[in-house]
């Protein structure tokens, strides 16, 4: 992902829009749903003190201002379990909640590449999978140091209603 060109960035936002026209309404069927916000998301003022859930790390709510939590209540008021996201193999975390919830529909919330990747890995195993990308990509590992991000809550709002 870090090689990302311009072009494929813009193909892959094409990509993200289609997948969440054709699997949204999928997504809402299912009986276990649930959404990864990307880390990177934290307030960063505070330290974080998200705490380890039985899938991903779980949200305290600790600034009223953090994109995480945020999202995480707008989440859960629409039955959706929001997690953070500090598994690295994604993989075989979707592998084993396919397992453990044979209904299952997943939303990203993550940079453009990454967000994409996240939901072909759903794809493959036949998760219903929506996604909204960060306003910006500021990643430390694009950027040399983090910087705090956000994401559009009124299309978050959109996509799970």
């Amino acid at each position: 992902t870090l090689r990302t060109k311009e072009n494929q960035y813009f193909l892959y936002m094409i990509e993200i829009e289609l997948v969440n026209r054709i699997y949204k309404n999928r997504f809402h069927l299912a009986d276990f749903k649930m959404a990864l916000f990307p880390h990177c998301l934290s307030d960063f003022r505070p330290r974080c003190i998200s705490k380890a859930g039985d899938v991903e790390h779980i949200c305290q709510g600790c600034t009223k201002n953090c994109y995480i939590n945020l999202g995480s209540k707008l989440l859960r008021e629409n039955g959706i379990e929001p997690y953070i996201s500090v598994t690295i193999d994604q993989k075989k975390l979707f592998q084993e909640l396919k397992n453990r919830y044979p209904s299952m529909g997943v939303i990203g919330i993550a940079c453009i590449p990454e967000l994409a990747r996240g939901m072909q890995r759903c794809q493959s195993l036949g998760i219903p999978a929506i996604g909204i990308p960060l306003d910006a990509n500021c990643c430390a590992r694009w950027m040399g140091k983090a910087y705090e991000t956000s994401f559009n809550l009124k299309e978050l709002k959109k996509l799970i209603e």
